[in-house]
């Protein structure tokens, strides 16, 4: 019975622990902290939500029945309303000593060690240099979606007119690709 009831306290000592947000912005919900990951749904400027993980700059979140990672940055961490500034604030400064705003601004980076033990990845360089347009495609692309080549005319830097950089300077032309 005891640790029946230690189990229960725990418990709802968890969830009042719980931080909690509010979407500043209408947010994909994905179901992996990626970008390319695939969607566990969406929800709205202003939805209210339960933070309960962290990863890089991702939160894992859940509101209601839906439940996912958002980026860090949509997500405004607290009770998400304003105190309205002035006096109201200040009393929340003298009783809390927190003006009960929360701003998070970056996602944290890599330590040394990750640095000194990263590795290359050859399956994802290789993937990349599948994107790789080749002259021929591009202007297969361009003409398929209705574009015409235009002439446009080279215009020189003010860098390039400068005594310690001529016009002439085969540095300052643009190469062909």
């Amino acid at each position: 019975m005891r640790s029946l009831l230690a189990i229960v306290l725990l418990s709802l000592a968890s969830i009042a622990w719980a931080e909690s947000g509010t979407l500043v912005r209408t947010s994909d919900l994905k179901q992996k902290p990626f970008s390319d990951a695939a969607s566990a749904g969406k929800l709205g400027s202003g939805a209210r939500v339960d933070i309960v993980a962290r990863q890089g700059a991702w939160m894992q979140v859940k509101s209601g029945s839906q439940s996912g990672w958002v980026k860090l940055l949509n997500v405004r961490t607290g009770n998400g309303r304003s105190t309205g500034g002035g006096i109201g604030q200040l009393g929340s400064v003298l009783n809390t000593g927190s003006s009960g705003t929360t701003v998070t601004t970056g996602a944290k980076g890599l330590s040394s060690e990750q640095i000194r033990n990263a590795r290359p990845n050859y399956a994802e360089l290789k993937k990349l240099d599948g994107y790789d347009a080749t002259r021929q495609s591009a202007a297969g692309s361009a003409a398929a979606n209705g574009l015409k080549p235009r002439s446009v005319p080279y215009v020189v830097s003010r860098a390039a007119t400068s005594d310690s950089a001529p016009a002439n300077d085969p540095q300052n032309r643009r190469r062909s690709p």
